[in-house]
């Protein structure tokens, strides 16, 4: 009996080695590399939908409601808080989703505590902001 199970188990370690060979297309291959070097491109920016949250020409109430908002999505993974500058204006946003429908779901839990907020189309997005 154990001649046997050491036949089997030499048996099963034979079989154990088998490899595999995939084999594709150099037009696919092609379309991935185009595809890569689209997507890592320095500096590309994407169409995407975020939150405006606030609006203010003074900085530092900006920044003081960024920290705000941070503690208040501190359970919402992924989200990303950040203002930018548009002359004369501080901006406060938040994410960056595929779909308007994404956005509101997160513009619902904010729009208890910041009442002006709204979700927009934003096309200063970062492929890796998602």
């Amino acid at each position: 009996m154990k001649i046997i199970y050491t036949f089997l188990f030499c048996l099963m370690a034979v079989c154990a080695n088998a490899q595999l060979n995939v084999t594709e297309e150099s037009s696919v291959r092609a379309m991935l590399d185009g595809r890569r070097a689209m997507n890592f491109k320095e500096g590309r920016l994407v169409k995407a939908w975020s939150i405006q949250i606030a609006i203010s020409r003074d900085k530092y109430e900006i920044l003081q409601k960024m920290q705000d908002v941070r503690v208040a999505l501190r359970d919402e993974i992924g989200v990303r808080v950040d203002w930018t500058y548009d002359q004369p204006n501080y901006r406060l946003h938040a994410g960056a989703f595929y779909t308007k429908l994404e956005a509101a779901c997160l513009l619902f839990k904010i729009i208890q505590k910041y009442p002006n907020a709204f979700v927009f189309r934003n096309s200063q997005i970062k492929p890796a902001d998602f």
